[in-house]
């Protein structure tokens, strides 16, 4: 039986796209589809959208045309399915400070009047970065009751992905620094508050349940089975779905043998075992590996810390910039361990469990959905899912098996298979126009030509504009994170830095990436903070504190960007 609330959702999309295109007719013609549905590629496409939903598919020459149709032109493109991220969190930023169970840094920045108001603010933003990479599908499992305004927030914003949530997990354990008035994590003692737990997310029109099943120091596996025997059971009597988050083996079997219905994270102590590859298969699990987001902590605390290009340019900038600031925070402040990790930097092994157990799950035929777990520390909302990809792909995952997991089977954690997840006529239109090949390469997803999002078209540059500065703080982000071709591709081809006032340091693409080759080569520790900024139309004036360069005394500079159409055309650097 559908679920009132999701019944909600698709009633509002019909009425946005009555508002938004007045029944408008949008045809995209040409190109390949990529489709998820076990059919081959279908080429020189035509789709034909009426409203929000898809009304024909087929190609050119057998589709009608209606005269009266937008027409959109994706010849020499790739045609996919909105994507969906199986697992994010909103009430967490994806920056240094969002979760001090993690690393307490309130003394710098207040948890809950600074970090969550800031969330609560720029939700719009995050909204449009997800569209910006082709996400127009996610599911929020977990975090505090206001959970469900964002979920209101997003069907009543035209430029927002579908959302479907839950609500505060339910937990055997709860971290002392996340309890607020309305803590996202809450610790039930008994059946019995599970129960009432359940109850109340199900009044609120929750559209899953989730378990936080930790198995602190002292205790056994068996002793939070009843109070997760009681969460599903009453789960169960309200027709919802229950997710866990389980990542020992044994919880995660545990789990499975009472009832849940998906993993949402990979298992990370051992490798899977064939009774329990039959447990998931049997019951149909879904399987949420989230492989990047057991990679970002610990590369945010090495400050090597590996992203897409798409993470540079489609992130929040202020959130990534947050990631460098171990570097200049002071130094008791940085939990020694930390501090031991930034100054011997740890390597975060190649052939983890959890992308074997990926590879071993997904061969045996289990379903597995993408799911990044955006808002952790150094996991991004939005472009997330590209490095989630390259994961996926490390593990053993062929392009097209990593297309299935966002788009089929995310549909199936949304519960939304018969409106999402393939391009087909009766579906909704969410489509993303690609302008490379992803099965050539799953990292092309990030080559986004068209969003289409409840059958309405947008260029994605237009769902975040950049301002100058923007464009300044992003290439400032690169810098600090020394990731070359990111840094680079903030610059016009034939851009000039001088020292000021105009002796040239280097000139063109090939003389700026040696320059700066060398000195993020010679500089592991290499941080820039912006000390003060002045803008002035294209022109942005930054003052810089700059360590990790000879020695330990800082450096100060202050360098003029100008800027121009989203790129950097000219630099002059005043060094003291």
């Amino acid at each position: 039986m559908k679920k009132p609330y999701r019944c909600l959702i698709v009633l509002t999309t019909v009425l946005f796209s009555i508002v938004i295109s007045y029944a408008q007719t949008t045809v995209i013609s040409g190109g390949v589809l990529i489709n998820t549905d076990g059919n081959p590629p279908l080429e020189n496409a035509v789709i034909v959208l009426e409203g929000y939903r898809i009304a024909a598919v087929g190609v050119n020459g057998e589709v009608a045309i209606p005269g009266d149709a937008e027409i959109i032109d994706a010849t020499g493109g790739w045609i996919i399915p909105g994507l969906i991220d199986s697992h994010v969190h909103f009430f967490q930023s994806g920056g240094l400070y969002t979760r001090p169970d993690v690393i307490d840094l309130r003394k710098h920045v207040s948890y809950e009047k600074v970090e969550l108001q800031w969330i609560k603010d720029n939700l719009s933003d995050t909204f449009r970065r997800y569209l910006r990479s082709g996400v127009t599908s996610v599911v929020d499992f977990g975090g505090p009751m206001w959970n469900f305004e964002v979920r209101d927030k997003a069907v009543q914003t035209p430029e927002a992905p579908t959302v479907v949530v839950a609500g505060p997990l339910i937990s055997t354990y709860q971290p002392a620094a996340l309890t607020t008035d309305d803590p996202p994590i809450i610790e039930v003692q008994t059946g019995e508050e599970a129960r009432r737990l359940v109850r109340k997310q199900a009044e609120r029109g929750t559209d899953l349940i989730k378990i936080w099943y930790i198995v602190t120091r002292g205790r056994t596996v068996e002793d939070s089975l009843p109070i997760i025997n009681a969460t599903i059971d009453e789960s169960r009597a309200h027709g919802l779905r229950v997710s866990v988050h389980a990542t020992q083996l044994e919880t995660a079997r545990a789990a499975i043998k009472a009832g849940a219905d998906i993993l949402v994270h990979s298992v990370t102590d051992t490798e899977v075992d064939d009774e329990f590859i039959q447990l998931l298969k049997e019951n149909d699990v879904i399987y949420v590996p989230t492989l990047m987001v057991f990679e970002r902590y610990p590369a945010v605390f090495n400050q090597q810390i590996p992203m897409t290009r798409a993470e540079f340019h489609y992130a929040h900038p202020d959130v990534l910039s947050s990631l460098f600031d171990l570097r200049k925070l002071p130094e008791e402040d940085v939990p020694p361990a930390i501090r031991q990790r930034m100054q011997n930097p740890q390597p975060i092994p190649d052939d983890r469990v959890e992308l074997r157990n990926l590879k071993l799950l997904h061969d045996a035929g289990v379903i597995i959905a993408a799911g990044t777990d955006a808002g952790n520390i150094g996991t991004v909302h939005g472009p997330a899912i590209f490095y989630e990809f390259e994961l996926m792909s490390r593990s053993g995952l062929s392009p097209m098996d990593i297309l299935k997991t966002a788009t089929v089977n995310g549909a199936k954690v949304m519960g939304m298979e018969n409106d999402l997840g393939t391009i087909e006529a009766g579906k909704i239109a969410d489509i993303v126009i690609l302008n490379s090949n992803p099965l050539d390469d799953i990292a092309n997803t990030a080559d986004i030509g068209y969003v289409v999002k409840n059958g309405v078209v947008y260029q994605p540059e237009d769902l975040i504009p950049e301002s100058p500065v923007d464009v300044v703080k992003k290439q400032v982000n690169a810098y600090n994170a020394r990731d070359l071709d990111a840094f680079v591709s903030f610059y016009h081809p034939d851009a000039v830095v001088y020292r000021y006032p105009g002796e040239i340091l280097a000139s063109g693409e090939r003389e700026i990436r040696e320059r700066y080759r060398m000195r993020f080569d010679e500089s592991p520790a290499l941080h820039a903070e912006i000390v003060n900024r002045i803008t002035l139309g294209k022109y942005v004036i930054d003052e810089e504190r700059i360590t990790g360069i000879d020695g330990d005394d800082p450096l100060y500079a202050v360098v003029i960007y100008e800027v121009s159409d989203g790129i950097i055309l000219n630099s002059w650097i005043i060094i003291e």
